[in-house]
């Protein structure tokens, strides 16, 4: 079964397109904090807002969700591969201002995901139960959170880092394909689902 794993993902350690896995999350970050609220794919039920901002010709970001299990529905080109959280938590001076530096920052984020025991994902008849290894950190990252940003603060640039498991996507093969993640934290507060129906064309 791993081996089929290895097959269809980039592993960690691994540098897609060139560039290592913990910035591509940069990349990914930068992309959802740039939507708006009202048109943001991580707000979206059904998945009208999954091509808001895609702008990277070889990769396609898709999201989870702020909680909750959603079914989105959408395309994706047989030339792209997906890069997509199971469960991911961000930390900024922005939406944490009583934390006043990187390690606070690190710790906050550190804490919270390691809250987080039950976690899946699974691509067509496929499951990966064991996650750990795809647990990534990010750098700390600079970002601009514009008018009606998802995190609800005020405009402006904040410093960011992110804990969280990932998974990336080699590009599927023409046809229908199901992706299913989940992930809740033990006291079971935050439970987040996303199954995803893909058109790959």
């Amino acid at each position: 079964m791993m081996d089929v794993y290895q097959s269809m993902l980039f592993l960690p350690e691994s540098k897609p397109y060139g560039i290592i896995y913990a910035d591509w999350i940069v990349k990914w970050w930068k992309w959802i904090l740039s939507i708006p609220k009202e048109r943001n794919p991580a707000l979206d039920k059904i998945g009208n807002y999954v091509n808001e901002g895609q702008s990277d010709p070889k990769v396609m970001f898709l999201s989870g969700t702020f909680g909750g299990p959603v079914i989105r529905r959408c395309k994706v080109s047989s030339e792209k591969s997906i890069l997509m959280p199971i469960i991911n938590y961000e930390c900024s001076f922005a939406d944490e201002p009583s934390i006043k530096s990187v390690e606070g920052l690190k710790s906050k984020c550190k804490s919270e995901i390691d809250d987080i025991k039950n976690i899946s994902f699974s691509i067509d008849q496929f499951y990966l139960n064991d996650l750990a290894p795809y647990r990534i950190l990010s750098p700390l990252f600079d970002v601009h959170l514009g008018e009606n940003n998802i995190l609800d603060v005020v405009q402006q640039r904040t410093l960011m880092i992110s804990d969280g498991y990932w998974i990336f996507l080699k590009p599927l093969s023409v046809g229908r394909h199901r992706l299913t993640s989940f992930g809740s934290c033990q006291s079971g507060k935050i439970m987040i689902g996303v199954t995803y129906d893909l058109h790959v064309e």
